[in-house]
């Protein structure tokens, strides 16, 4: 009778770095470095929300301090309260309360047409199609400013000068969502619709019940964009919106500006309120952007 051995074989513990804390040290190295170009890369920021507490006397002294010596909150106070004698009530409220239901305003609409628009494109077949669709490809290199001049002629003479309709109608669909949702409603695999159409799904069921709650990613990507850029928009409140009652945040900022010098301290404080809303926004849902990148095929392209 035979009897044969095994010789186990005992597993030795790699010898590493390691801290008492159980970190590496690498991945010490790391996170200083991590958090070195954090702090480098939010400066601008950190040094503006700073200067908000400052004299502006200190904003314009040289060398330039990082700290207030006196911190002063009555700039936010000043720049909340601020009115003009043809104007009643507070005008930084108001300016909010305008940029941000126009900004949801866009979002809402854009989301539902650029959806639509892209959701023909990406699974109907009908006659002009890429001709159609290179056509709003093109237009991307088309500047906003090249088109103003005529737009502000036209919007006169109809009559919405001092309304809200030449900064909504022109944003209800943008070129740019009908191309990114194009594209991930393409990488939607299209054994699922036809398994919506032998349930009996018809053709706008299959967008709605199965396209867009798949595009998810990419619809909030593409919700954040759209809010940025209405509530950054510049140009076109300030040429279609002259009333100060319809002024939108960062052309109301205006009024901060004169013809000799500037309250600085105020144009902080009301960059700040700008920033504010975009940064909580994108901390929210800063993992769309990536998850939309990597599912709608735009990384490569």
């Amino acid at each position: 009778m035979a009897v044969t051995s095994k010789r186990g074989t005992v597993a030795t513990p790699r010898s590493t770095n390691r801290q008492p804390g159980g970190l590496s040290l690498g991945a010490i190295v790391r996170y200083v470095l991590l958090t070195f170009f954090s702090l480098l890369a939010f400066s601008p920021f950190i040094l503006s929300f700073l200067g908000t507490f400052k004299t502006p006397a200190e904003i314009t002294a040289f060398p330039p301090t990082i700290l207030p010596q006196n911190w002063d909150v009555n700039n936010w106070v000043r720049v909340w309260n601020f009115t003009i004698p043809s104007v009643q009530g507070l005008l930084l409220p108001r300016w909010l309360f305008n940029s941000t239901w126009l900004a949801l305003l866009n979002v809402a609409t854009q989301l539902f047409f650029c959806s639509l628009a892209a959701y023909a494109f990406a699974r109907i077949r009908f006659p002009g199609r890429d001709f159609f669709y290179f056509a709003i490809i093109a237009s991307l290199a088309i500047q906003a400013a090249v088109t103003i001049i005529p737009a502000y002629v036209f919007y006169s003479n109809i009559g919405w000068i001092n309304t809200f309709w030449p900064v909504i109608i022109p944003r209800l669909v943008v070129p740019v969502g009908i191309l990114m949702l194009t594209q991930f409603f393409k990488s939607i695999p299209k054994e699922l619709e036809e398994a919506a159409y032998m349930d009996g799904l018809g053709r706008f069921g299959t967008y709605w019940r199965i396209a867009l709650p798949l595009s998810r990613p990419a619809l909030l990507t593409f919700a954040i964009i759209a809010f940025q850029g209405s509530w950054n928009e510049f140009l076109a409140p300030l040429l279609f919106l002259q009333n100060p009652n319809l002024m939108t945040l960062p052309v109301g900022m205006s009024f901060f500006r004169f013809q000799y010098t500037n309250d600085l301290t105020a144009i902080l404080v009301g960059a700040m309120f700008n920033a504010i809303p975009i940064l909580v926004l994108f901390f929210f849902f800063n993992r769309y952007f990536i998850e939309s990148g990597s599912y709608s095929g735009l990384a490569g392209q």
